[in-house]
């Protein structure tokens, strides 16, 4: 594809500097002909960085509400140009999406599915719905004599809820999704790959944008303070993983989640998304502070974007889960784990020792206290 050297993407930013506890308004285009981005101060009027190619930079990022790192300058996407959003944003809406309950070991494969249709993970979470939340979802089925078989089937369990971004998500989705029988279901979709029969057919999709904003609402939203569905962190025998920003970039999330559930090792007992501020970051990781020289670099990328958390338990309950688990993930250095480790993680899936794919829990003892960092500290202060 060939780009006008002068074509450029604008979005609106936001700046925060902690220290200062002060946010700037800045503009920030973003030029394709040779991956390059300039940065203005609008209140001054004058550039805060001229144009200058950021060759790690990736296009993906450019997501109304992502954090993008600058030279280490943190920026939120908060708008962008009217030309802008005709250009990359055409068309695009969100979807609720809730995989119904089915082993965990097929959320790898089924988050694959999707991230390879085109459509990005804005939130994930796995959660116990209840039967008014069930009736709601299926409202449109009204006096199907099948409705409260599916509603005790969708409640017996877990479920994984998703929204998802993308043109035409509603229905674009729906068309992935496939025929409600899967033995009906067109081949390559869904539920012709992974559904079992019209009750278990592997997914529900909503119909509308305004079925979508509601469905969002109620499985991601808060009341009074809570979230309306409850995390499923249990603080005990576990270990925390992080999936870095880069992996979301990548598109390696659901290969890594099927790596770790269909290790026979261990087992996800809670997922969520959070978007981690810079102090938090520095905080989480204050015990690497004077011992890695990357500590730094390793918070900025944390707070760079949008990271997914898991609390990881062992199979065999006598087995240590943190020291197991971080022999799946592989030394932090991705280059030593393609030598010595070819299968871990992060000799699959990482880059460079900061975009090592995941960050795994260190010490035994620490399991417990870094899943309680997210599902109790961030999940309520974004509560």
């Amino acid at each position: 594809m060939e780009f006008d050297y002068f074509e450029k993407h604008t979005f609106l930013c936001e700046m925060y500097d902690e220290e200062a506890d002060k946010t700037t308004e800045l503009i920030l285009n973003f030029f394709p002909f040779d991956n390059s981005v300039q940065v203005i101060d609008t209140k001054r009027g004058k550039a805060m960085l001229k144009r200058t190619q950021l060759p790690s930079f990736s296009p993906a990022m450019l997501q109304i509400g992502n954090i993008v790192n600058i030279f280490g300058k943190l920026l939120m996407l908060i708008d962008s140009a009217p030309a802008t959003k005709r250009t990359l944003f055409k068309d695009v809406e969100s979807t609720f999406v809730m995989i119904k309950p089915i082993p965990r070991s097929a959320h790898g494969k089924i988050i694959t599915f999707i991230m390879n249709k085109g459509f990005r993970i804005v939130k994930i979470r796995n959660g116990k719905i209840s039967k008014d939340f069930a009736m709601e979802l299926y409202s449109n089925l009204g006096g199907n004599k099948n409705l409260p078989v599916i509603v005790d089937y969708i409640t017996s369990d877990e479920v994984l809820g998703l929204e998802l971004a993308g043109p035409r998500a509603v229905q674009a989705f729906r068309e992935c999704l496939g025929a409600t029988d899967p033995a009906d279901a067109a081949p390559g979709t869904l539920r012709a790959l992974f559904g079992e029969n019209v009750l278990r057919n592997v997914a529900h999709g909503v119909s509308t944008p305004a079925d979508a904003a509601k469905m969002i609402d109620k499985f991601f939203g808060v009341e009074n303070g809570n979230p309306k569905i409850p995390y499923r962190a249990t603080f005990e025998d576990c270990t925390c993983c992080i999936l870095k920003p880069h992996v979301l970039i990548d598109g390696n999330v659901g290969a890594i989640l099927e790596h770790i559930s269909t290790s026979g090792q261990f087992y996800i007992s809670a997922i969520a998304m959070f978007t981690v501020s810079m102090s938090n970051a520095k905080e989480f990781y204050e015990v690497y502070k004077g011992v890695l020289p990357e500590y730094e670099a390793m918070s900025l990328h944390l707070a760079e974007g949008n990271c997914i958390v898991l609390e990881v338990k062992c199979n065999d309950s006598k087995l240590n889960c943190v020291c197991e688990f971080r022999k799946l993930c592989g030394p932090r250095d991705p280059d030593v784990c393609r030598q010595l480790y070819p299968n871990s993680i992060r000799g699959l899936y990482g880059k460079s020792v900061i975009h090592n794919a995941v960050h795994c829990t260190d010490l035994p003892e620490d399991g417990v206290t870094e899943v309680e960092y997210f599902f109790k500290l961030l999940a309520s202060t974004t509560s």
